[in-house]
């Protein structure tokens, strides 16, 4: 689903209706933590996680934490929980052999460029990593599962959209109560202009205690030109739109889905009827990559365009000195996340 509006205001009838609901749920995610015993992993595990329900940039987060440790002689690998996918694991995501609906979109499209393995049980998948050579490990999403301990938690938000209206689901986006998750992170990552109300007080509280709060963005890596159709099915589809526009494309067109959506042949053929050249993201060009050619789900998939994106943080040797300097300490000393 995409992000409600109604998130983001705290007096909308739909934010008020659902908020014994957000008591309910707050009750039961403190239960789920006070009865759960974390796993020591025995490797490094840093987590990227936010701290909101719907995107907020984790995945371009992912890829540039594990150019950032390759590049430090490591041997890092991610750890996904294979959202979308038909498969329990924990298994390697093969790109040659695996689909979307198999493995999840994002893990196999972070698959073209580095080791993924997926399983609803972390531990399970952390375990054949290290099996197959791996030494620290990326943990995408997860923040607030307490089964597996981190030896740092890097929580990315947007800074248009913020902590929204500051509930917990479902009358707002929060995952966890705020102070729960705060006490928890070691540092905030705010992708975007922090335009949101909510962020100021935020990074006030995250300054308070001494945890630190850096900036970046999500760029294009490539400039384009002209009118196109634009199509995707992610959390926040206007985010799309404005990166096109920034990039010099002109948004004719724009066919929004419900986010990880597989296309169907219908949506797909429909797709194909415009006359205006298509682009569409590259989690979504994941979910196309592996249909028949002669399908038109294979079709649109030769045809449309992806925009590639890259992460770029204003204090990166900062951002990479403060995790380096983490796991060495935790793993030293067997220190980990408390829950």
């Amino acid at each position: 689903m995409a992000e409600p509006r109604f998130w983001q205001a705290k007096s909308h009838p739909l934010s008020l209706a659902l908020t014994p609901l957000s008591w309910l749920y707050g009750g039961l995610e403190a239960l789920r933590r006070k009865l759960s015993q974390p796993q020591h992993p025995g490797k490094p595990v840093i987590c990227i996680g936010n701290l909101t329900a719907g995107g907020a940039g984790k995945t371009p987060t992912v890829e540039w934490l594990m150019a950032q440790l390759r590049a430090d002689g490591l041997t890092p690998a991610i750890l996904s929980r294979g959202y979308g996918g038909t498969e329990k694991g924990p298994l390697k995501v093969d790109t040659t052999s695996h689909d979307a609906t198999q493995v999840g979109d994002e893990p196999l499209m972070l698959a073209q460029n580095a080791p993924v393995y997926i399983g609803a049980d972390r531990m399970a998948s952390l375990r054949l990593a290290v099996r197959d050579g791996h030494d620290v490990l990326v943990k995408d999403d997860g923040f607030q599962n307490p089964a597996l301990a981190h030896h740092f938690n890097l929580i990315v938000v947007d800074g248009a959209s913020g902590l929204g209206n500051g509930r917990l689901l479902p009358a707002g986006p929060l995952r966890q109560r705020l102070g729960v998750g705060l006490e928890k992170l070691d540092a905030l990552l705010v992708i975007g202009a922090a335009t949101h109300a909510s962020l100021p007080p935020l990074c006030a509280a995250l300054e308070d205690i001494g945890k630190p709060v850096f900036k970046a963005a999500i760029t294009a890596t490539q400039l384009g030109t002209g009118p196109v159709h634009a199509f995707c099915g992610i959390a926040k589809p206007e985010k799309f739109r404005a990166s096109l526009s920034a990039q010099g494309y002109e948004v004719k067109a724009m066919s929004t889905f419900a986010d990880h959506h597989n296309f169907t042949e219908a949506e797909a053929a429909k797709l194909l009827d415009s006359k205006l050249p298509l682009i569409t993201t590259q989690k979504d060009m994941a979910r196309l990559r592996g249909a028949a050619a002669d399908c038109a789900r294979g079709r649109l998939s030769a045809r449309a365009a992806t925009l590639p994106i890259a992460l770029t943080i204003d204090d990166e040797d900062g951002l990479v000195g403060l995790i380096k300097a983490a796991l060495v300490e935790k793993q030293a000393n067997q220190l980990y996340t408390s829950y």
